[in-house]
């Protein structure tokens, strides 16, 4: 039997029980990616839950990449999270097909040429919305990254007032 949203957001929060940013990252992605999919009346149930699963699972390999490789850059997270991706749904009884693109799309979620789907797509854009936070990135530069990044309408209307709105002089 398939398990519920919450029962992912339980498992997530055991593996970060440590690391609050994670926990705080891991929330804001899913929150996203839950406004995205509002605007994606096309898609299906199966694929709106498949990509609510990957936000929630989409960094759960972070630590134990840190911990194995020194690291929690991406290629590193690409290693070590679909084999957790894997164990924790097959736990909560998925089907294997739903297991494969999951970990698929964790195991691939910072190379963003592998997007083959808009479940895939759904959950790099809630990601970016998040990440983009930390970049410094030239207002032009942005407004061109925000609009060939962004495929999904939803997504662009998110990013577009959270990184383009125009800045009131403060004084």
């Amino acid at each position: 039997m398939n398990k519920d949203i919450n029962w992912y957001w339980n498992e997530v929060k055991k593996v970060f029980r440590d690391d609050e940013h994670m926990v705080d990252h891991t929330q804001k992605v899913y929150t996203y990616a839950q406004e995205i999919l509002s605007g994606q009346p096309e898609m299906s149930t199966e694929e709106k839950r498949t990509a609510s699963i990957a936000a929630l699972l989409h960094d759960i390999g972070i630590l134990e990449a840190e911990k194995k490789h020194g690291s929690r850059m991406g290629k590193y997270q690409h290693i070590e999270g679909p084999p957790l991706v894997r164990q924790i749904m097959e736990k909560a009884g998925e089907l294997n097909g739903t297991i494969d693109r999951v970990a698929f799309i964790v195991g691939n979620h910072h190379n963003f040429k592998r997007v083959d789907g808009i479940d895939f797509q759904v959950l790099i854009e809630a990601d970016m919305l998040v990440n983009l936070q930390k970049e410094n990135i030239r207002k032009e530069k942005l407004e061109e990254f925000i609009n060939n990044f962004f495929k999904t309408k939803r997504g662009k209307e998110l990013a577009q007032p959270l990184y383009l709105k125009k800045r009131e002089p403060t004084g």
